[in-house]
């Protein structure tokens, strides 16, 4: 994979320059050949808000969030200012149009202000309203502080993601470490011990999207979607196994796999 990002590296950086959309779908493009490439077992429930701008509102729990999120979202990501600076994986960032804000509180305007220009232009963003990743079990508060960006006609669509296996294996208190980057972990270890893995099994919600008009303030809208993420992040932790090897039928990725539907089931391969 890193040489196909390699040589599409001065097609995308020219497209972010002047054909956003047009690199917002080669981006996804991308993120779908390396979910296969990485062996990502998909199943999806819910529909992905077709209406441009929609602000998509996620758990968060590894650096492969955004792998599986771009193989099924034409979507930017919100992240935090540092990953602009780290090595390959900034400059990836930065083809994939992210939007990187500061951590300090004094920034907190203009950070909103950064957003609500994003989606004033029509781009799709998926913010971690965490704040941070965690070991994917359950959700943190959620941060109100960014969602004072969201002008009233905006869609909200909050999502999850849980990853359930790893290898075939049902993740339990010893693996999930293995996907889930969070805390004091050192990135390029876990990043290489990840890299031998040949199958992750994860599932991926959407709820229904809404818009912020009848909500009296941002925390009530953050308080709204953290409720919604954190319930179908513990539905989809319950249900039974369902990938490869568990009768979940193998077949390949097809186009209309990236723009799902409705629920349903895919195998990467």
């Amino acid at each position: 994979m890193g040489a196909l990002a390699l040589g599409l590296a001065p097609v995308q950086s020219g497209l972010v320059r002047h054909a956003p959309r047009r690199a917002d779908a080669l981006a996804r493009w991308f993120h779908a050949r390396a979910a296969a490439r990485l062996g990502i077992e998909l199943r999806i429930t819910g529909t992905p808000n077709p209406a441009r701008p929609t602000l998509f509102v996620c758990n968060h729990v590894s650096y492969l969030d955004i792998t599986v999120l771009g193989s099924v979202l034409e979507t930017c990501f919100v992240a935090k200012g540092e990953v602009a600076s780290w090595p390959a994986i900034g400059g990836l960032a930065r083809l994939q149009r992210t939007l990187f804000v500061a951590r300090r509180r004094e920034a907190v305007a203009e950070q909103v202000a950064a957003i609500r220009d994003r989606l004033d232009a029509g781009d799709n963003l998926v913010l971690f309203a965490e704040g941070t990743s965690t070991d994917g079990r359950a959700v943190r508060r959620f941060k109100p502080a960014l969602f004072a960006a969201l002008p009233a006609d905006v869609a909200v669509q909050p999502m999850w993601i849980a990853y359930r296996a790893l290898d075939g294996q049902p993740l339990d208190d010893k693996t999930r470490d293995r996907i889930a980057w969070h805390g004091e972990m050192t990135l390029l270890p876990h990043l290489l011990h990840l890299a031998g893995r040949r199958r992750v099994a994860v599932d991926i919600g959407f709820a229904p999207p809404f818009r912020v008009a009848g909500f009296p303030d941002r925390k009530a809208v953050a308080s709204a979607c953290e409720s919604r993420v954190a319930k179908g992040l513990a539905a989809a932790l319950a249900t039974r196994p369902w990938w490869a090897g568990h009768g979940c039928p193998a077949r390949p990725l097809a186009e209309a796999d990236l723009n799902p539907a409705g629920s349903g089931v895919i195998v990467v391969k």
